[in-house]
């Protein structure tokens, strides 16, 4: 007796619906795990720019600023140095489908020589639109120059 060997057409047609199940399941989670690291991302980008534009401005002596793009927080924020200073401005942009707000004022901040802000502290909003549900985070600046940051929960 001759033996066939291979897949009968059943068989392929069982690993294929068996394939659509796994990945109709991996998908979202995959989702939702890029959309809080994007968050996570661009929450740590907007505190470490933060913390950098307040120990330049103590190190150098000077004002530093960080200020949002042109079209505001949201489409990026610059550590703006003042040009007798040898460091070069610092550009961030946010993740896709991350918000961010200032939530106290508009315009940038002014870290002056002894590290504090002018005009007080700020708040800022990050949320995620992708992630589900819609999280995000709050960050505090103090006027001394201090940044926290906690859990917003469900953002608007």
């Amino acid at each position: 007796m001759k033996y066939v060997k291979g897949f009968t057409l059943i068989e392929l047609m069982i690993a294929l619906v068996v394939a659509g199940v796994i990945l109709g399941l991996a998908v979202p989670s995959m989702r939702t795990m890029m959309a809080n690291s994007s968050l996570r991302s661009t929450t740590a980008d907007l505190a470490s720019a933060l913390g950098a534009a307040r120990m330049q401005a103590l190190s150098m002596r000077t004002d530093v600023a960080v200020v949002p793009a042109a079209g505001g927080w949201d489409d990026g924020w610059t550590i703006d140095y003042p040009a007798s200073s040898s460091e070069q401005d610092k550009t961030y942009t946010p993740e896709g489908g991350v918000t961010v707000s200032r939530e106290d004022a508009p315009g940038g901040l002014t870290f002056v020589a002894q590290g504090g802000v002018t005009g007080g502290g700020a708040e800022f909003s990050v949320c995620s639109a992708e992630a589900s549900p819609v999280r995000g985070y709050t960050l505090q600046l103090s006027f001394l120059g201090k940044v926290t940051q906690s859990d917003k929960g469900d953002c608007p």
